[in-house]
């Protein structure tokens, strides 16, 4: 019978924090409250009977990141960038 403990969490910790660096993500957390579940639900990003999972939760909101930088990628090769337009002024 094999008794041997496993890696420490603290080690975990390390671990898990490594491979983020590694892809380039972080880890934090967000507090999000009923209405903003809502707006997830309304907006698709989450079934409405997953709205008390926070899995679902995570992953509603990690969409919403994903298509928003892809928004702005788009908007970038299309030379738009961040910057607004100017709308010409009528000089009568």
């Amino acid at each position: 019978m094999n008794t041997a403990a496993g890696p420490s969490p603290s080690t975990e910790r390390s671990r898990r924090h490594r491979q983020r660096r590694r892809r380039g993500t972080r880890c934090i957390t967000v507090d999000v409250n009923e209405s903003e579940i809502a707006a997830l639900v309304a907006r698709g990003y989450l079934p409405e009977e997953a709205r008390d999972d926070p899995v679902a939760i995570k992953a509603a909101i990690v969409v919403v990141i994903s298509d928003l930088a892809f928004e702005l990628e788009q908007e970038r090769s299309k030379g738009m960038g961040l910057r607004t337009q100017a709308k010409p002024v009528n000089s009568t």
